[in-house]
């Protein structure tokens, strides 16, 4: 079943009370009851039942039913230039076979500037389709036929090219979750890929398509060799936005703004041009629960490590779980997406935890180990466990934190980049000294073996660098901490 209680809790407060008007118009009392209560969410599905007295097959086919009526009514609520010409489209067969061939013809031309105004190239190919049809007898005939057998090759490399940057950025996701040296070259052939597709058709799309995994992986891929003929990567996010520009009324644009100010707050970011990034970082924050869908054209979760490197830098890490409470209500993350899940999953516990809320934190990070599987994900593996670690011995909770502090030493013995990992280790010893009721000198330990972990916490293995191991939080973690 489709997820019917999400979708009408998304649903626009304009959608919601024109749908409960047309059930009370229409005296759908029980279709009226079920939208109501799970626009509420206050009550269970057992709940639900029991008020409207159904059994429980009865309780699904209202379910379902319920459904086709909620996407009937937002299919036929969809109003755009896009849409009409879509309409259009739709009716070419009747220009065709029912409609005399000069005003067909007429009508198709005028489609025809329309599509290429929006920048329609799928929808292109069945006007030229049409046309060659009409034309059969006539001079335009080739011409036609040629155009459309362009658009036909091009709307093809387009999708191979559209498959190739969902790919990529499903394999970008799990490599920073793996650090599998494999997938690296994995990346690289996807980009060569594009790259090629990019040069056999002028096409501003293949070209922005170019631009995102270029750019994604000179800042994400450590493979100095694939990018050495790259153009750089402030010119590459000057590309893009001349397109989109000169294209304001794309639909795709549009959208893949976004992936733009991601892709410029992350460069920004890296460089340490704090002041310069801040207004691309405004546009996703803004966005963010929109942002976090495009998991399919960026490595959407990316942006919430960098969000809270961001605020501890300006001091408003503990402003994280306040704002998060808006997105938990309107955005549910894709469990089958495991990269992007445990990257978000990490950021909501940090937010609790800088929120001192330590039993929270515990609890989203339990869940997490519990929801997924960290087989083909080592190194998301030892860096949850170390943090949900860190948070048990904040409540002192030491038992569950020794278990997770061993299981990542047999993790870094069986990691074939073990000396890679020492940052691991430190940590390791970091949280043994914090349980440690024999320790002499505990603060001052923890600081010297903090000040090692930050010298070994960078390159491709660097873990944790969303916490802020400030001299308050080294006193507040050598002290420990009787709370919930």
């Amino acid at each position: 079943m489709i997820k019917l209680k999400s979708i009408i809790q998304q649903l626009k407060e304009k959608e919601a009370s024109d749908l409960i008007q047309q059930f009370r118009e229409s005296k759908a009392e029980k279709y009226l009851t079920l939208f109501s209560h799970y626009r509420d969410n206050k009550l269970s599905d057992e709940e639900i039942q029991t008020l409207l007295d159904v059994n429980t097959n009865a309780y699904y086919t209202l379910k379902s039913r319920l459904f086709d009526k909620i996407q009937e009514f937002l299919s036929n609520n969809l109003d755009s230039p896009v849409i009409d010409l879509l309409r259009k489209v739709a009716n070419i067969p009747n220009l065709v076979y029912n409609t005399h061939r000069d005003t067909a013809i007429a009508i198709l031309l005028k489609l025809e500037a329309e599509l290429k105004d929006y920048d329609m190239p799928y929808e292109l190919s069945s006007v030229y389709n049409a046309l060659k049809k009409l034309s059969l007898h006539s001079p335009k005939y080739y011409e036609y036929t040629q155009a459309y057998n362009r658009h036909v090759a091009y709307t093809l490399a387009l999708d191979k090219a559209e498959d190739l940057l969902a790919n990529f950025s499903k394999a970008l996701s799990e490599y920073h979750a793996s650090k599998n040296k494999e997938t690296i070259e994995l990346l690289a052939m996807i980009k060569e890929q594009v790259g090629h597709t990019a040069r056999l058709y002028e096409s501003h799309h293949l070209q922005v398509y170019k631009c995102i995994i270029d750019i994604s992986f000179a800042l994400f891929v450590p493979n100095a060799a694939a990018v050495k003929d790259d153009e750089p990567v402030e010119d590459l996010l000057a590309k893009m936005e001349k397109i989109f520009l000169a294209y304001p009324k794309d639909t795709n644009y549009q959208h893949l703004n976004l992936a733009y100010n991601f892709l410029a707050f992350e460069y920004y970011h890296q460089l340490k041009l704090y002041k310069k990034e801040a207004k691309y970082f405004d546009v996703v924050n803004e966005n963010l629960q929109s942002f976090l869908l495009f998991n399919h054209c960026a490595y959407t979760s990316r942006f919430l490590v960098s969000k809270m490197e961001r605020y501890i830098m300006n001091d408003m890490e503990k402003s994280l779980y306040e704002e998060n409470a808006a997105l938990q209500d309107n955005y549910e993350p894709e469990k089958h997406d495991i990269p992007n899940y445990i990257n978000y999953m990490k950021y909501l516990s940090v937010s609790s935890f800088y929120a001192k809320k330590y039993q929270e934190a515990v609890g989203l990070l339990s869940r997490l180990v519990n929801d997924v599987s960290f087989k083909n994900y080592p190194h998301a593996e030892i860096e949850i466990k170390l943090l949900l670690a860190l948070f048990y011995s904040m409540i002192n909770k030491y038992d569950p934190a020794n278990s997770l502090m061993r299981s990542v030493a047999r993790k870094v013995r069986e990691s074939e980049d073990e000396i890679g990992y020492e940052n691991a280790g430190i940590f390791n010893k970091i949280l043994s000294l914090q349980m440690s009721s024999s320790a002499k000198d505990v603060e001052q330990k923890i600081k010297q073996q903090f000040q090692r972990f930050e010298m070994l916490n960078n390159g491709s293995n660097r873990m944790l660098e969303f916490l802020k191991f400030d001299d308050a939080f080294i006193k507040h973690l050598s002290q420990g901490v009787k709370t919930n």
